[in-house]
């Protein structure tokens, strides 16, 4: 069923990942958003049953919920009651909204010109006495977007600057949930 739900996923436009409210995420399920996140596939998390847990027990429930997608914050994150037809309203525009992310295609000349925006906000740090330069980018696909930096060496550039960039670029676009390779 794991092959056959991963193998589901590339056909799909937006994937929706649907757990029980009342175990909470298992070992698969958490394994099965790690491989989602790592293929960089749309998806959504909806947790069902969400009116089985207790309202005292909610807050702690979600925080739980969100701390296990800390490594992964734009996959957006739903509580639904398909028995009780809480929130199942919301599914479909959100999809929606996510595939539209994915699609989205930015010129050149504005990625260029955001791309020195964020750099004056924060400049890459340096690495054994250098600084990263950074000549252009340009986004190479979309659905994912995919953007591509054009620097001296990419080696000089570490994992926090690339989700500073990451986060720079989703606030600037509106990149809210879709996934984006850079």
């Amino acid at each position: 069923s794991v092959n056959s739900s991963i193998k589901s996923t590339t056909k799909a436009h937006v994937t929706l990942m649907v757990v029980g409210a009342d175990e909470g995420l298992t070992q698969q399920d958490k394994r099965l958003i790690d491989l989602l996140v790592e293929r960089r596939t749309p998806f959504m998390l909806l947790v069902n049953k969400w009116d089985l847990v207790d309202p005292a027990a909610r807050k702690e429930k979600e925080k739980d919920y969100r701390e296990a997608l800390v490594f992964c914050p734009h996959v957006p994150l739903l509580f639904i009651s398909a028995a009780k037809d809480k929130n199942l309203h919301k599914i479909v525009p959100l999809a929606k909204r996510i595939f539209q992310e994915c699609s989205l295609r930015i010129g050149t000349g504005v990625l260029n010109r955001s791309l020195e925006s964020v750099l004056q906000t924060h400049q890459a740090p340096m690495v054994k006495g250098v600084r990263p330069k950074f000549f252009y980018m340009t986004q190479a696909e979309s659905s994912p977007p995919t953007f591509v930096f054009f620097v001296n060496n990419a080696d000089l550039i570490n994992d926090a600057y690339s989700r500073y960039l990451e986060r720079g670029l989703r606030k600037m676009f509106g990149i809210e949930h879709a996934p984006m390779r850079m």
